[in-house]
């Protein structure tokens, strides 16, 4: 009995066992919890402008190589997935890296470290450098350049002559930062009247700067704006409250470095800023109407004409009448980015001719805004 007894204890241990290494190997190594966030780019819905190619660029940029704090290739990640065609990487030639345990000796580092993946990104990358002195002259961006060694001089003439010899284009950044006044001091004069000068940065970061767009205007400069953006792109803009970066809008032949070079060095740029566009009025008009579409009177009542108004671009307008003498018209007009929107015309309206609206997010100049004549 006894050793009937002690055999059932032993297979009951035994099954006790087995159950017990079966429930351990059925639980799973691990639990995954959320993933990984997926990677897509976003793509910037704007219209044709004749048989030009209308690419996003961003010509200020900052890596962990001078004072900014990210890898250069993330750069390329960030352009990337906002639905950017090209960038300059224009870390400071002076006091670089600004980041203790880095390359030394070497600015043509940052270009290189990103260039393989502005390869697998189809990202065109630009390379160039930005010359940081105190104004005047201020700091320039020198873009489209071989070697940017030779940049770092002492005499920021030399720098500034040293880039204009490698075929550089060479833009006035901020010049409304840092200073108490803007002005367009005698070393500015003397390079633009070299060459040396091509275009300026009307906006930056987060503001622009009206008396140089005045200059740009003036003296037939080419228009930019950029980020300068030293953090992570996202930490740096709220995308709740925007859905892009401030870019500049180049009016390219072909999506090339050399197409993009082609169109700064022609001035066929504009500049896109939150909700704005700032250029010359001949872009800006075929913007507008590459965009905006007026349909016909689809429905009459007695008193009233209603028509449709369609928006195809991610850029939103903000319309005001200009004529005040024209009743009936509705003074204000806004069309949300790719949205229509219905307009009621009242048929007490004598007058002959079209009514002009001002597009108010639409920037000529420091005192003009794109007038069209909608209806």
């Amino acid at each position: 009995m006894y050793i009937k007894t002690r055999n059932v204890w032993i297979l009951a241990a035994l099954l006790c066992g087995q159950i017990g290494v079966q429930a351990q190997e059925a639980l799973p190594k691990e639990v995954k919890v959320g993933k990984e966030r997926i990677k897509a780019r976003h793509e910037i819905c704007l219209p044709q402008i004749d048989d030009y190619q209308l690419l996003k660029c961003d010509f200020h940029i900052h890596t962990i190589f001078s004072d900014g704090i990210v890898w250069p290739s993330l750069r390329v990640q960030e352009a990337w997935e906002e639905g950017l065609d090209a960038i300059a990487i224009t870390d400071h030639i002076e006091g670089q890296p600004a980041r203790r345990g880095l390359q030394t000796g070497n600015h043509n580092y940052s270009f290189d470290a990103a260039r393989e993946e502005a390869f697998r990104r189809n990202i065109i990358l630009i390379k160039g450098g930005e010359i940081t002195r105190s104004m005047p002259p201020g700091h320039l961006n020198a873009l489209f350049v071989e070697d940017l060694n030779v940049l770092d001089q002492k005499d920021y003439m030399k720098a500034i002559e040293e880039a204009h010899n490698q075929g550089a284009f060479i833009q006035w950044n901020h010049p409304g930062w840092g200073v108490n006044e803007i002005k367009w001091h005698d070393v500015h004069e003397e390079l633009y009247k070299k060459g040396w000068l091509n275009g300026i940065e009307v906006f930056n970061e987060f503001e622009w700067y009206p008396v140089a767009l005045d200059w740009v205007n003036e003296k037939n400069l080419t228009l930019l704006g950029n980020t300068d953006v030293h953090d992570v792109i996202e930490r740096l803009y709220d995308f709740q409250t925007t859905t892009h970066r401030p870019m500049t809008l180049v009016l390219a032949k072909e999506r090339t470095e050399e197409g993009i070079k082609d169109a700064l060095f022609n001035r066929r740029t504009m500049v896109y800023f939150y909700d704005n566009l700032m250029g010359k009025k001949e872009y800006l008009d075929k913007f507008f109407w590459g965009a905006v579409q007026v349909s016909p009177v689809y429905y009459s009542s007695e008193k009233r004409n209603y028509l449709e108004i369609k928006n195809s671009s991610d850029v939103p307008f903000r319309l005001k009448k200009v004529d005040k003498a024209r009743k009936g018209y509705p003074e204000r007009i806004e069309i949300p980015a790719r949205h229509s929107v219905t307009v009621v015309l009242s048929k007490d309206d004598n007058n002959t001719g079209k009514v002009q609206y001002e597009v108010e997010n639409l920037i000529v100049s420091p005192r003009e805004k794109l007038q069209v004549a909608l209806f």
